[in-house]
């Protein structure tokens, strides 16, 4: 990371009223020197007040456009927290199930325009229907009274489907959501077609430039004047910043100034969402694969955590696909691969000419393949082989200081001693964490569905010992893990308290391993 300063005034108006303004850099550049900020702050120090330059303009904000499958998982995982394939999995997504009971359209459409032919008449059917599910009757209502002549629609096409839409209820149609993700998916996209219907929102922005010598501060504000849309859809990530009245020529006092230091930050790793939404804009996949692709790269070992982290293994597949046939990885011909996939859906171009042409190129892909692979093979087998035995090794027994190794039997993972025997139990869907407990036992990370569709997230000591974080939030004792009927659930190691799934974590001095 590289320091950098930023420099901030604080000014106050005629009637008394102060306000944080940032200094402006010339080309937008950073002040990398700390010197020379500390010289600007005691400059602009010394003149002590500023001309205000104000300029106010009033902006029409656009609803957005109905749902296509990919932006329909990006968000939808926002607002909830649920994965990509939690949202649209065929077998057990959320909204693929609300699919399936008949509440939405079809999810795996590219499109964002509404059904061909469709008028007001049959908006107002779909809002009808929507005014049958209780939460959202005073919305439709809204809408119904405030509906704009023309429904908003994005500029993606798909010839099969249209955007994704409501086309049923729960109450008329029997189906009822086995847990609150399931509601808060239908309303998630119910909203959406009710946003897209409504009338824009009207925002004032200001903007203020304080000039001082050869020095520019400038303060931002923004106050909303119509919500318009967005009195239906509260997922808004918006702050309003209401700067105090200034008029244009008007000289600010410099209250006082701050130099603050900071560092430049890496760029964040990806999350499934955030990779998914790179994916869709690079054109790699399709909206029902690209879950799924994600789901492959951790099974193989290539990536682990949430926020995905290349493992030694990934790293090193990359590293000989890029040395030997870098053309494979190359993301510009899987999308135009792709592109010409959804061209000849559209009819834009000839099929037989995709077939010759992408075989020609893959033809001389392979050959340059098939002249390295025993050497491929060898490298990634070697690499294969180191990643498998970094990934056992997980610790050392507290018993007979073995090594702790991580194995698989049909019933899932387990940890065991290779030379006493101890073993450690882990439940479906928990991991092994880098960080090790108190104790000296690696620690793990899991998380557990309620009956009522809660999700806990927790962190536990392998062996569960006294110095576990994971606690019972009743009586403080240690809680642990159990296979239940419906699945893993949470219970306090107190017999006399015996609580299910009240927990905390408690923080702890981790020992790394």
């Amino acid at each position: 990371p590289r320091k950098y300063y930023v420099i901030t005034g604080r000014f106050r108006t005629d009637e008394g009223r102060e306000f944080d303004a940032i200094l402006l850099t010339k080309d937008k550049n950073r002040i990398w020197d700390r010197r020379l900020a500390y010289k600007v702050a005691e400059g602009c120090k010394k003149l002590g007040e500023g001309e205000a330059k104000v300029t106010i303009r009033r902006v029409r904000v656009q609803p957005p456009p109905p749902y296509d499958g990919t932006t329909m998982q990006v968000e939808v995982a926002r607002i909830t927290g649920l994965t990509p394939r939690d949202i649209a999995d065929r077998s057990r997504g959320v909204a693929q199930r609300l699919y399936e009971g008949g509440l939405i359209s079809y999810i795996g459409t590219e499109s964002q325009k509404w059904p061909k032919g469709w008028n007001r008449k049959n908006f107002i059917e779909m809002l009808k229907i929507i005014e049958g599910y209780n939460p959202l009757k005073k919305d439709v209502e809204w809408v119904l009274k405030n509906m704009r002549k023309r429904a908003v629609e994005g500029k993606k096409e798909d010839p099969a489907h249209p955007a994704i839409h409501i086309v049923g209820n729960p109450e008329s149609s029997g189906f009822k959501f086995p847990n609150k993700y399931y509601r808060m998916v239908y309303e998630i996209i119910a909203r959406r077609v009710l946003a897209s219907l409504s009338p824009d929102g009207l925002d004032e922005r200001t903007r203020i430039d304080i000039s001082m010598g050869e020095h520019v501060f400038r303060a931002t504000g923004t106050i909303v004047v119509e919500e318009g849309w967005r009195t239906v859809w509260p997922y808004c990530e918006r702050k309003e910043v209401e700067l105090p009245k200034v008029n244009n020529g008007e000289v600010l006092k410099l209250v006082s100034i701050k130099v603050e230091e900071k560092e430049t930050q890496p760029p964040a790793r990806y999350t499934p969402v955030t990779l998914i939404k790179e994916m869709a804009r690079l054109g790699l996949g399709t909206k029902n694969t690209r879950a799924q692709i994600l789901d492959i790269l951790e099974k193989r070992g290539y990536v682990t955590g949430s926020s995905f982290k290349p493992t030694a293994l990934g790293m090193k597949v990359v590293e000989i696909l890029e040395n030997n046939v870098p053309e494979i990885i190359s993301p510009e011909m899987t999308s135009q691969l792709d592109k010409n996939l959804t061209d000849i859906e559209l009819e834009k171009i000839d099929p037989h000419q995709v077939m010759n042409e992408s075989y020609k190129k893959l033809n001389v892909l392979m050959k340059e393949f098939e002249k390295r692979q025993e050497v491929i093979g060898s490298i990634l087998g070697d690499a294969f082989k180191t990643y498998r035995k970094e990934a056992e090794d997980v610790g050392i027994c507290p018993k007979c200081k073995g090594k702790l190794l991580l194995k698989k039997s049909r019933y899932g993972f387990f940890v065991i001693c290779n030379t006493c025997g101890n073993k450690y139990h882990i439940f479906k869907g928990e991991k092994l964490s880098k960080r090790n407990c108190s104790c000296g036992l690696p620690l793990v990370s899991g998380s557990i569905k309620t009956k009522s569709g809660r999700r806990i997230r927790y962190t536990r000591c392998l062996g569960n010992c006294e110095k576990s974080p994971l606690r019972c939030s009743l009586c403080s004792s240690v809680a642990r893990p159990l296979n239940g009927k419906y699945g893993v659930f949470l219970v306090c190691s107190n017999s006399e308290c015996g609580a299910t799934n009240y927990i905390k974590i408690l923080k702890q001095k981790q020992k790394q391993p």
